[in-house]
Parts: structure tokens; sequence; C-alpha cells
């Protein structure tokens, strides 16, 4: 079968690396992966990979402009997405250890001039997303002042502050109204001041003024100039934000480890309660690892620390594929545990597709992982988690390819009909192509499941689709 040849000369050039291997082995294998992820899954974009020692792979793939005259290099800025949430954090954070706030204080104590629901509203709710304040509305060129006048024309909150999550960037943009009422400085300087000079990010800046152009930045993003939401990075530049955090160099480690716990309203043990992505703890509760990632809007980002190896991985990339990201850093994050690392299903597909359409890809990978149970003739693995096939789905809608989108995703189910994740998000994607009567079907199946599984955020989210579900019918 063709995804046996397709398989065999690429898998093998990518086998485990062990502690014993040496560090240029190490990288020339980090190489072979991302060279692989770039051919494949046309990943365009930087990688950073560091350790306790300091950064000891650092390349870029692809182009930094839209013909692709221009190579990408190192020294090309991005915009992280919602990692840039953890600057406004951390500014508050600072601010708080300072005395100068309290996470309790009320909206209207700083900023007297919003609209009556600041009398209810806390710092620590707008840090949160439990605000009930609704998401900002996206648009070319969007400015402050645009932002300031949505969060003026909200009469009433989505639901009771405190009582609900819903993520969104009016939020960021109060936290910098906050920041300059208090240190009576635009945010903007504050942040450059105090977080990235302070961490040593030479290349970070945030975009306040649209008519301002900057030099090295990667094509793919939505220009807009909004205080605490538009800022754009280098890997180095998160790489050396991932260390100056951690180290303590900004806020007290121990402030930090307090809000990097499970938070409730977002349904996820895993989420942390700041904004800074999700965790992971041992048994011990010891803090193990942080990741976090971010989508500006063809800006992708994703950065992970792992505290037990020392091991940082930047990615950014602007190909228009966020899935891409996750099985990267799994990859390289493998050849550090001594793993031998499958080809991600998501690239192999993509590269298929590419070759000849949708349904050959599918049916060739629906045979090798039943008939071949996910290897090649050659004993290599295929990448063929539920995850992987999902982040491709949700990426093939993202880029409009809806009909291709529902059969990755219908494979999906197919492939782990237990899994209630699998059929939670096929029944999103059928909602959004209208297919209201399959989708009825693939969420009470789903409903099922998630109900056997007590998983309560699954319940909700299924729930909520037969609610959709039942005003189209």
């Amino acid at each position: 079968m063709k995804i046996f040849m397709s398989m065999v000369a690429v898998v093998s050039l990518v086998g485990g690396c062990g502690p014993t291997s040496s560090q240029a082995d190490y990288e020339q294998r980090i190489e072979r992966i991302a060279t692989i992820a770039s051919e494949y899954a046309g990943f365009n974009g930087t990688i950073l990979v560091a350790d306790s020692d300091g950064v000891f792979y650092h390349n870029s793939f692809g182009f930094a402009d839209e013909d692709g005259t221009i190579a990408l290099t190192p020294e090309h800025r991005f915009s992280p997405g919602s990692i840039d949430k953890e600057f406004t954090t951390v500014a508050l954070m600072l601010l708080e250890q300072q005395g100068r706030l309290n996470y309790h204080d009320k909206l209207s104590g700083y900023l007297p001039e919003l609209p009556h629901w600041a009398n209810i509203v806390t710092i620590e709710q707008i840090l949160t997303h439990t605000s009930g304040i609704p998401d900002i509305n996206y648009g070319r060129n969007l400015t402050t002042a645009d932002a300031i006048e949505q969060i003026m024309a909200v009469d009433e909150l989505v639901f009771e502050p405190g009582q609900g999550f819903l993520y969104g960037n009016l939020n960021s943009v109060l936290r910098a109204m906050i920041i300059e009422q208090i240190t009576g400085e635009p945010q903007d300087v504050f942040i450059q001041e105090n977080i990235f000079d302070a961490a040593g990010m030479d290349s970070a800046y945030s975009r306040t003024d649209l008519a301002i152009e900057q030099p090295m930045t990667a094509f793919g993003d939505l220009p807009m100039a909004v205080a605490g939401i538009d800022m754009y990075v280098t890997a180095l530049d998160l790489y050396r934000w991932e260390t100056a955090l951690w180290n303590g160099d900004i806020v007290a480690r121990e402030s930090l480890e307090n809000v990097i716990v499970p938070h409730e309203l977002r349904g996820s043990s895993s989420s942390a309660y700041f904004d800074f992505g999700s965790f992971q703890r041992n048994e011990d509760g010891a803090l193990v690892g942080v990741m976090h990632d971010g989508t500006h809007p063809s800006h992708y980002a994703l950065q992970s620390i792992n505290f037990d190896t020392g091991l940082i991985i930047i990615l950014l990339s602007s190909d228009g594929a966020k899935s891409t990201l996750g099985p990267l850093r799994q990859s390289i994050a493998s050849l550090a545990d001594n793993q031998t690392v499958a080809l991600p299903a998501s690239w192999w597909l993509a590269n298929e597709v590419k070759q000849q359409g949708i349904a050959s890809a599918l049916e060739n990978y629906r045979a090798a992982v039943e008939e071949g149970n996910g290897t090649t003739a050659d004993g290599s693995e295929i990448d063929s988690n539920e995850q992987t096939l999902n982040g491709y789905g949700y990426s093939l809608s993202g880029s409009g390819q809806m009909d291709d989108a529902i059969a990755v995703l219908g494979l999906n189910v197919e492939l782990f009909p237990n899994s209630a994740n699998a059929h939670d998000s096929f029944a999103d994607i059928l909602i959004q192509a209208e297919d209201y009567a399959q989708a009825k079907t693939i969420t009470e199946q789903g409903l099922r499941l998630a109900r056997q599984d007590r998983n309560s955020f699954l319940i909700q989210s299924m729930e909520d689709y037969l609610s959709t579900i039942q005003a189209n019918e």
C-alpha cells in the first residue's frame, strides 16, 4: 500500500536519541524532524530548543513573505497570539507584588468611566476570563480606540462575574488600561521596561500605531494596533521570557505557582487559573511542565518548559496549520526521552492529500491503521493518535476546507469509537456545516460516552450542541 512506501524512507531518519548521544547528534535529529515537517506539512516557521545549559538548536524554515522570495530567519518576528496575555498578566502581578493593586479590587476603582458593570467586576476576574465581558470583535486595522469603544458599548455582561468562563481579548485591553491608570505611563512603555527589557527580549515590541511599519515581521498576521494584545516577538525573545519568568527575575516564582492551579470554571484540571496555558504536576504536587499556545490569525506560537529536564521548546509559524506545532513539539521532546519518533498522521495526511486527494489519502490511512496496526512494512510506527487527527481536522476547517474536515473527523470517530472527545469534535464541525441531522446522532453518541467517563466539560459541551441542533431543526 502507498502509505507503507511513503513512510519507510522518512521515519528511518528519526530514531531515538539516547542520553549518551552527543548534542550534535541530537541537533541533527531535530533538524531532520523539522525538515520532514516542512516537506510533509508545509511548516513555515522558526524552531528553538534549549536546556539548562542554554540554546542548542535555533533555525528557520520557509519564507518571511507570502510570495516566497524572502527567506525566513530566526530574526523575523511573529505575533505569539494568546501567549502575549502572559505579559499583561505578569505586569498586573508585578503591580500587585508592589502593593499598587489588589486582585479583589473592582475595575471602577481604577477606571470610573466604565459602564455600571465595572462596579462588580474585579481585577482577578479579568485575569481569569470570568468577568462576563464579551470577546472583542476583530477586524483589519482595529485600534485601541476601537477596542475601548467596544468595551464602553457593553451594556450587560454575558454572565454574573465569577459564575462562568468566557475567553476574550477585551479582558486584556482592560488590563492595559489599568496598567496605564496605575503607572501614569503608556502600557507599552511599562511593558517594554518591566517585561521586555527586564527579560532581555531585545526584539519584542508592542504595536500601538498602525502607521508605524515594523521590519522583520513574517507574513500572516492581522494588521491591528490594540493595547494589550498586539505584540511581536522572536523565538529567542520567548526563550528569554521563559527563562527570566521561571528564574523569578520578573515576579516571585511562588506567586507564579500560586496561580498555576486548575481553573475550575474552565472545565479543565490542566488549564491554569491565570493566563499561562496548561500545566502538569507530579504525584507530589510539584510543577513538572507548562505549555502555552497562541494564534493571530495565521501566526501560530507554542512554548513549553519541562522543569524536570530543563527542556524548553519554542515554535513559531505562519503557514496556516497550527495543528503542525503540537506533533512537532512532541517529536522534539520524545527525542530527549529516548523514544522512537513516528511520523505524525496529520503530516502524512497533509502530504497525501496534496498528492492524491482526501478520499484516497484517508482510505490508505484507514487500511494502514486497521490492517497494519499502525505500522509500516519495516515496523516503523505511524502516530495515529486521536488528538493528531483532531488537530488536522480543525486545521482543515479553519482554512475553509469543511468537506475535508468532516471526512477526517468522521474517520477519527470511526477509529476511536469510544472517545467522547472525538465525537464532540465531529459534532462541532457538523454543526458548523449545518448538517444538523448527522450532528444530532453523533452528539447523542458522544453524550453517552461523556456520561460514562463522567467528563463534566464534554457533557456540558454536547448538551449545548443538542440545544443548538434543536433550535435549528
